[in-house]
């Protein structure tokens, strides 16, 4: 989920600012501090840590350094790094909300969702009036494939935040794996009304129409979400496939192209775009195209059985 992505820098500092200054080193200290919080926003991440690490030189037990060198190593996707100082911060200051909710969701992109969900708790232990949290575990119990428990979070979350997009594309996945494909339709909807320019919600309904071969629907859908955003891979990938499904395959390789010049990497939409050029009897090229698999996602069984079959098809 993008929001679990990246921790975006809202953090108020203003606590330091306004310290009674004892001293000089008291004043040096609060300044090495804003100018880090000022690298953070600049996304100077690497910057800021050097400079953070001249406070907790000085002062190991500054919690408030902790936290933010925390923030800066999670967005450097050093999240074992990012982890431990969360903890150090935790361990200082035991009421520190911040530090247990962004350790949580730390927690969670490693994959131990256990801890991320004990941390979740102390966050809203400590501060049930904070929205996030609640919006945070919900994801965090989708992943962890508990979703009647996602869908209470994202019920508490939507209370506080009734005009956040990805809360209801949440909650409408949540009830998708439920099999209520009326609530997660309705969710779906819900998302388009609340942000006609967000393509996500477009391309999650325009998934769940193309599962009830509702293909002209989804093709709709799909049209909008590229619409809104000309680089939505989503977008282009389940579009090829819809196109395909309504055996047009000079649209479908159209929109396979698409998404390789968007990601030359997709080892999806190579092997897609075989299958289709296989179908079209391009067994030249749609060769190349296993190839590229076969290059990218080495482990994928199927690209060796499709290839042999097209190597068949070409005689060798």
């Amino acid at each position: 989920d993008r929001p679990m992505k990246r921790l975006l820098i809202t953090i108020l500092l203003t606590a330091a600012l306004v310290l009674p200054a004892k001293s000089h080193a008291q004043y040096d200290r609060n300044y090495i501090y804003w100018v880090g919080q000022q690298c953070m926003v600049k996304n100077n991440y690497r910057e800021a840590i050097d400079l953070l690490n001249v406070l907790l030189r000085h002062d190991p037990k500054d919690f408030d350094a902790h936290f933010l060198r925390g923030i800066a190593k999670y967005n450097m996707d050093d999240l074992l790094g990012a982890d431990s100082d969360f903890s150090k911060a935790v361990e200082l200051n035991p009421v520190f909300t911040g530090a247990f909710y962004y350790r949580a969701i730390t927690r969670s992109r490693l994959g131990n969702y256990d801890d991320a969900l004990n941390d979740f708790q102390q966050a809203i232990e400590l501060r049930p009036d904070l929205p996030d949290p609640y919006y945070s575990r919900g994801v965090t119990r989708l992943l962890n494939q508990q979703f009647e428990e996602a869908i209470a979070d994202f019920n508490k979350f939507i209370r506080f935040e009734k005009r956040h997009v990805a809360a209801y594309i949440n909650r409408g996945t949540s009830y998708l794996y439920l099999n209520d494909t009326i609530k997660a339709f309705e969710d779906f909807n819900t998302a388009i009304r609340t942000n006609r320019e967000d393509p996500d919600g477009y391309n999650r309904r325009g998934a769940l129409y193309m599962a009830q071969e509702r293909y002209n629907d989804a093709c709709n859908d799909f049209d909008m979400a590229v619409k809104c955003d000309t680089t939505f891979l989503p977008g282009y990938f389940n579009r090829a496939l819809t196109h395909s499904y309504l055996h047009r395959p000079m649209q479908s390789l159209s929109d396979f192209d698409r998404v390789i010049a968007l990601d030359s990497t997709s080892a999806l939409g190579y092997f897609n775009r075989a299958i289709v050029r296989t179908e079209i009897g391009d067994y030249n090229r749609a060769l190349e195209d296993f190839n590229s698999v076969a290059r990218y996602s080495p482990d994928n069984v199927l690209v060796y059985y499709n290839r042999a079959q097209l190597h068949t098809q070409l005689g060798d």
